[in-house]
């Protein structure tokens, strides 16, 4: 069976994207989801979704 999603085993990739998801939340919750630091960190996070996206298609 071929899988069509490959799992990346890429730790700190992974601890940094799980850090950053939880600490935004938590940031969300505490001043908005519209707050100056809430956004920064959800692009940092896109940043290293997108790098995950890239590995896994390759």
């Amino acid at each position: 069976m071929i899988s069509l999603h490959k799992k990346i085993d890429n730790p700190f990739l992974n601890k940094t994207i799980e850090f950053l998801r939880q600490e935004m939340i938590r940031i969300g919750i505490q001043e908005g989801l519209t707050s100056e630091k809430t956004i920064r960190i959800s692009q940092e996070l896109d940043t290293y979704i997108a790098k995950y996206q890239m590995m896994s298609n390759n």
